[in-house]
C-alpha cells in the first residue's frame, strides 16, 4: 500500500474516533492535550523555520505571498465553500477552522515532500509511515476540538501527497538540501501560525499565506538552477 493511501487511512479513522470519543472526554483534559499539540506544533514551527540560514528571501516570499493570498481572500472563500459542503453532508455544525488547521499541519513541510518522493522513486514508505502515525493521533485531538472538518483534510493528504508520490521522478529537484531549507522556512512559518491558533494567542489566516510556498519553490529553482 502507497504511504498516502496509508496516511489518508489514518487521518480519516483518527478523525472519526476524535469525533465519536471527543464528547465523553472532560472538557478540561482535552484543552489540556490541545495545549500540548499546540506547544509541540509550536517547537515544530521553531525547527522548521531556524533550518533555513538564507532568511531574506523567505520573508520575502511570506509577504508577498501573504499579500496575494489575502488579495483573493482565499481562507475566507474556501470556507465558505466547506461551511456549503458541511450543510449538504452533515446536520451538525462543523468548524471549518478545522480543515484549515489540519491540511496545513498535516501537508505542509519537509516530511511531506521527502517521503512522499521516496515513496515514489524507492518505494520506500517508512517516513510516511512514521507521518501516518503522527498525524493520526493529531487528528484525534483537533477532531474532538473541531469537529466534522478535520474528516475534510483527508482529502488534502490524499492529493497533495499522492501527487508528489506519482510524480516523484519529476520532483526530485524539491528534495534537494538546499530547496528543503526554503521550503522549511517558509513551512515553518506557516505552522508557527497554526500554533498561534491552536494556543488562542492570535488569529492568523494561514491559508492566505499558502502562496508563500509556490514563491520559495520558484525562488529556489532559480537559485539552484539558474
Amino acid at each position: 500500500m502507497k504511504g498516502y493511501i496509508l496516511n489518508s487511512i489514518f487521518v480519516l479513522v483518527g478523525s472519526f474516533i476524535g469525533l465519536f470519543l471527543g464528547r465523553h472526554i472532560n472538557e478540561k483534559i482535552k484543552n489540556s492535550v490541545f495545549n500540548a499539540l499546540g506547544l509541540f506544533t509550536f517547537f515544530i514551527g521553531i525547527k522548521m523555520a531556524l533550518s533555513c540560514k538564507d532568511i531574506i528571501p523567505v520573508v520575502f516570499c511570506i509577504v508577498l505571498g501573504t499579500f496575494l493570498g489575502s488579495f483573493f481572500n482565499i481562507e475566507e472563500n474556501l470556507s465558505l465553500f466547506l461551511e456549503k459542503l458541511n450543510k449538504k453532508i452533515s446536520s451538525s455544525k462543523g468548524n471549518i477552522e478545522g480543515f484549515i488547521t489540519a491540511s496545513t499541519l498535516f501537508c505542509v513541510g519537509s516530511m511531506t515532500i521527502i517521503g512522499s518522493i521516496k515513496d515514489g522513486l524507492y518505494n520506500d514508505a517508512l517516513l510516511i509511515k512514521t507521518k501516518s502515525v503522527m498525524d493520526g493521533f493529531a487528528s484525534i485531538i483537533l477532531s474532538s476540538k473541531y469537529g466534522v472538518s478535520v474528516v475534510y483534510s483527508v482529502a488534502s493528504v490524499f492529493i497533495i501527497q499522492g501527487v508528489l508520490t506519482m510524480f516523484s521522478t519529476q520532483l526530485t529537484v524539491l528534495a534537494s538540501n538546499k530547496m528543503m531549507e526554503y521550503i522549511d522556512g517558509v513551512g515553518g512559518i506557516l505552522v508557527l501560525g497554526i500554533a498561534f491558533n491552536l494556543l488562542n494567542l492570535k488569529e492568523i489566516k494561514t491559508l492566505n499565506m499558502l502562496p508563500s510556498l509556490i514563491f520559495i519553490i520558484m525562488y529556489g529553482l532559480l537559485v539552484t538552477h539558474g
